[in-house]
């Protein structure tokens, strides 16, 4: 985000949107084992996984509107709560 603050006087915001596993099209052969499943319902705590509609384009439409013009430098993390601080993701398992 270093960036960030060298085109800020432009009118540029700089963020970025880091997505956790989505059900799509490329992931969906990786969806129907029952492996992941058991592990997602172990690790994740929203305990579901996301749609890149609305989870990721309601995000990414926020922010290209003027109504983020305030917001920039900022990572934002979409993955059901599986980077909290605290959440146990693999000694869970």
């Amino acid at each position: 985000m270093g960036h960030g603050c060298g085109v800020g006087v432009h009118k540029i915001r700089v963020n970025a949107i880091s997505p956790g596993l989505f059900r799509s099209e490329i992931t969906e052969g990786l969806m129907q084992k029952d492996w992941l499943h058991n592990v997602a319902m172990r690790a994740v705590p929203l305990r579901t996984y996301g749609t890149s509609d609305p989870a990721l384009t309601s995000l990414a439409r926020y922010l290209i509107h003027d109504s983020s013009e305030y917001v920039s430098g900022n990572i934002y993390i979409v993955d059901a709560g599986v980077t909290l601080p605290g959440v146990p993701i693999f000694s869970s398992l």
